[in-house]
C-alpha cells in the first residue's frame, strides 16, 4: 500500500498536478477518496485537473521520440522521496513556461511527424519496359516505358511526382491522392486514371471515377476542372486545353501493349513508337509532320503502322523515309 498522501495546496493547478503524478503510481482507497472529495468541493478543481489532464494527453500522443524527455522528467519526478522537493519540482514542472514550451514542442512534433513520409520510394524504367508497382495503402502504379516517378506517402495525404512518362494509377479510397508534374496537379481520393508528362505537356484520362486536374502553380478551384470517366484534358505552358472525350476502354492502352491514336499529328505518333524503341522513320518535310491519323497499333508491330500510312495519308515510304506521294 502506497503511503497516505495529503495534499492541502490552495492553488488548484499544482494540486491537480501532484494528484496526476501520484495517480500514475496508484492510489490507495483512502487517497483515492480524498482524491475524489477535493474535486467534487470546488468546480475550480475540477477545471485544473481537466487541464492537467489535456495536458498529459498531449505528451502522450506525442512521437516516441519527442516524448521521452517529457515522460522521463516525470518518472524522475515522482520516484523524489522527500516531500518538500518533490513539490518544487512539481511546480516548477508545470509552470506556465514550462506548459507554453511544452505546448510548443507538441505543435512541432505534430507538424514533423505530419510531414514525415511513412513510406517513400522512387522507380523508374528504362526504354521498352513497363513496371507494375504494388503501394502499402492497396493502391497500384503500373509505368510506362522511357518514366519517371517519385512516391510519398504521408499520414493525411499520398503524393506521386511524375517526373517523365506516363503512368496508370488504381487508387484505393483514404487520404487525398494527389499526382504532380510540372505543369498540373491531379486530386483524387479513389478511381483510375492516367497521367502523361512528356515534353513540358500534362495530359490525364478518366477510366473510372472522378479527379480534379488544376493547373500549376495556382490550385484553386477557378484553375483545374473535374473529369468523369472517358474523359481527359491537356495541359501546356500552364494552361489547361478543352476538355475532350476519350473512350474509357482506352484509357493507358499501353498497358495492353497498344498505342491510341486520335487525331494526331504524324510527328507526335512517331514520336510515341520512339519511345519503345527505335523506328528509323524520318518525316521529310514538316508540312507532312502535321498531317493527322486516328487508329489503334500494336506497339511491337512498327509495320503494321507503316504499312497503314499510305493508306490513309498522301504520304509513300522508302528505307524509313516518309515523303510526299
Amino acid at each position: 500500500m502506497s503511503c497516505p498522501m495529503h495534499i492541502t495546496h490552495i492553488d488548484p493547478d499544482t494540486t491537480a498536478a501532484e494528484w496526476l503524478l501520484r495517480q500514475e503510481h496508484g492510489l490507495s482507497p483512502d487517497e483515492q477518496l480524498h482524491f475524489q472529495q477535493w474535486l467534487a468541493s470546488h468546480p475550480a478543481h475540477q477545471q485544473a485537473w481537466q487541464g492537467m489532464q489535456d495536458i498529459n494527453g498531449l505528451i502522450d500522443a506525442m512521437p516516441a521520440a519527442c516524448g521521452q524527455h517529457f515522460s522521463k522528467q516525470r518518472k524522475q519526478l515522482a520516484a523524489q522521496e522527500k516531500r518538500a522537493r518533490f513539490k518544487q519540482q512539481i511546480q516548477a514542472y508545470f509552470s506556465p513556461r514550462r506548459l507554453a514550451g511544452c505546448a510548443l514542442a507538441v505543435l512541432a512534433c505534430s507538424y514533423l511527424w505530419l510531414s514525415t513520409p511513412s513510406y517513400q520510394q522512387q522507380i523508374h524504367t528504362a526504354r521498352g519496359q513497363m513496371l507494375e508497382q504494388q503501394l502499402p495503402d492497396g493502391s497500384r502504379i503500373e509505368l510506362d516505358s522511357d518514366s519517371q516517378l517519385e512516391i510519398a506517402l504521408y499520414r493525411d495525404k499520398r503524393e506521386v511526382r511524375l517526373i517523365k512518362g506516363q503512368a496508370m494509377f488504381y487508387v484505393s479510397k483514404g487520404r487525398p491522392f494527389h499526382v504532380l508534374t510540372d505543369q498540373a496537379k491531379v486530386s483524387v481520393i479513389g478511381t483510375q486514371f492516367t497521367v502523361r508528362n512528356i515534353q513540358q505537356q500534362t495530359q490525364v484520362a478518366v477510366q473510372s471515377g472522378r479527379v480534379a486536374v488544376y493547373a500549376k502553380p495556382s490550385s484553386s478551384q477557378s484553375a483545374g476542372v473535374i473529369l468523369q470517366a472517358g474523359e481527359t484534358v491537356s495541359l501546356a505552358n500552364h494552361h489547361l486545353a478543352p476538355v475532350q472525350f476519350i473512350a474509357p476502354e482506352a484509357v493507358g492502352s499501353w498497358r495492353q501493349g497498344r498505342l491510341t491514336f486520335n487525331n494526331t499529328k504524324l510527328i507526335d505518333a512517331i514520336a510515341e513508337f520512339e519511345r519503345y524503341a527505335d523506328t528509323g522513320l524520318s518525316v521529310a518535310t514538316p508540312k507532312l509532320g502535321q498531317l493527322r491519323i486516328s487508329g489503334s497499333f500494336e506497339i511491337n508491330k512498327l509495320k503494321q503502322f507503316t504499312r497503314a500510312l499510305p493508306q490513309v495519308l498522301p504520304v509513300q515510304i522508302n528505307n524509313g523515309a516518309i515523303s510526299k506521294q
